[in-house]
């Protein structure tokens, strides 16, 4: 008898949840692109689906995905005006991508996320890319074998991040560093094929909170090669000569089995500083169509011209982030940590592009298939 008591008292005592949310009385962001328009003004995209109540009781969704665009003079007005547009408010704690137009990357992207990073409801996990032209086109792409156009977007995202052809991009990594001086950080740049597909250029590289260059996809894997993150480009495709007559002799295909890398950063003079990288990888060749690599010399010259032109490909990395002031690998950071003082008196925007940064990389072909 006391149990049942006590099990009533509990009972009573029960609350319901204060911020329940129905499916039936809300619309959900499954992604969205944001664009500037000709008057200067925020548009805003969105893929939504609605949802209600089956004959169950139990809330599922009813409706297809719906594509629906307003204007306004921030992110959040034209979010508002978008919410005159639907039955039931919005809400982007499904959202999975975001994508900005190259136009508005190039002016400010925190003024963009600023919406998202104060709500408590939405995801800091979508990830975020720069589309070249407008936005809204990726969110129209047809794709077949994926009718979801957020499913398709957020797949190929993070496909692209699990085979290491770009780095993770989401709100929370973005906000991160935006808000840690001496670092900088970059986006997916994408451009939309024929209304078919969304195909990845590179990554776009940002100076503090705005766009400044871009690297094709291929440099992109040269970037990641020399980053102290333990991410490693699976496999990427090198030229090694121009001597070949037929054109497939001239490449070599290769995977990274080990990579060691190491940043270095040297103290010159008062607030003057030297970084270096050493990157040392072991590789495996997986496509080699001049073939003969049984003969051992031959083995050793590839290796050669290999890092040879890697030595050539990194080098022009630096130097196109270092144009596009983007301190991608935080070697502000560390001037930071460790030179409080020097950084203090440092003007870094202007101080970054002049540093001296150098790579050295040192390669070793220890596996070249079962042809041997």
């Amino acid at each position: 008898m006391k149990k049942q008591i006590l099990i009533i008292v509990t009972l009573c005592l029960l609350t319901g949840c204060w911020d329940e949310r129905l499916v039936k009385d809300i619309n959900l962001i499954y992604s969205q692109a944001l664009d500037k328009t000709d008057e200067g003004l925020i548009e805003t995209t969105i893929v939504t689906i609605g949802g209600a109540p089956n004959e169950s009781g139990a809330q599922v969704s009813t409706q297809k995905p719906a594509i629906i665009s307003a204007i306004g003079n921030t992110p959040r007005d034209s979010r508002m005006n978008l919410d005159r547009k639907v039955s039931g408010e919005l809400y982007a704690s499904k959202n999975r991508v975001t994508l900005l137009s190259q136009e508005l990357a190039e002016d400010n992207i925190y003024s963009l996320l600023d919406v998202h990073f104060r709500s408590p409801i939405s995801t800091t996990n979508a990830r975020l890319a720069v589309v070249e032209g407008d936005a809204k086109r990726a969110l129209h792409v047809k794709v077949a074998e994926t009718p979801l156009i957020s499913n398709y977007l957020g797949d190929l995202l993070l496909g692209l991040e699990e085979v290491e052809s770009i780095p993770k991009a989401s709100m929370e990594d973005v906000l991160s560093s935006l808000f840690d001086k001496g670092t900088d950080f970059v986006l997916p740049l994408m451009h939309v094929i024929d209304h078919e597909n969304v195909a990845l250029d590179g990554v776009a590289l940002f100076d503090n909170d705005h766009m400044s260059g871009s690297i094709n996809a291929d440099q992109t894997l040269r970037l990641l090669l020399m980053d102290i993150d333990r991410r490693v480009p699976r496999r990427f495709n090198t030229r090694v000569t121009d001597n070949e007559e037929r054109r497939v002799n001239n490449y070599v295909t290769i995977d990274v089995e080990e990579k060691n890398r190491t940043l270095k950063i040297k103290k010159e003079a008062p607030k003057q500083f030297s970084a270096h990288i050493n990157l040392d990888l072991l590789l495996n060749v997986v496509e080699y169509p001049k073939d003969t690599l049984y003969i051992e010399k031959n083995v050793i010259k590839l290796n050669e011209e290999i890092q040879k032109q890697l030595q050539y490909e990194c080098e022009e990395v630096l130097r196109i982030i270092q144009e596009a002031n983007c301190d991608y690998y935080g070697i502000g950071k560390h001037i930071r940590a460790h030179h409080y003082k020097d950084w203090e008196a440092m003007n870094w925007e202007e101080d970054y592009a002049n540093i001296p940064l150098t790579v050295s990389v040192q390669t070793k072909v220890v596996y070249h298939g079962i042809i041997n």
